[in-house]
C-alpha cells in the first residue's frame, strides 16, 4: 500500500516530506480523525439497524403478547 506524499490546501499542492514536523503532525491528526469518523458512521449504522430491529420485536410483542404463566 503506498501512502500519499502529496496534500492539496487552498488549491495548493505541498510535498508531505518537505512540510514542517508540526504540518505532519497535523496532517497526521487529520488522517487520524477521517478514519475515526469512518468507524463512527459505520457504528451509527449498526446502531440504527439494531434499533430497528428491536422496534419491530417491539411492536410484533404488542401486537401478539406471549401468555406467561405466573
Amino acid at each position: 500500500m503506498t501512502e500519499d506524499k502529496t496534500i492539496t490546501m487552498n488549491d495548493n499542492e505541498y510535498n508531505i516530506d518537505e512540510v514542517s514536523e508540526k504540518a505532519k503532525y497535523l496532517i497526521s491528526q487529520l488522517k487520524d480523525l477521517q478514519t475515526q469518523a469512518t468507524q463512527l458512521r459505520g457504528r451509527l449504522d449498526q446502531v440504527d439497524v439494531c434499533s430497528r430491529g428491536f422496534t419491530q420485536l417491539l411492536e410484533q410483542e404488542l401486537e401478539n403478547p406471549e401468555q406467561t404463566e405466573g
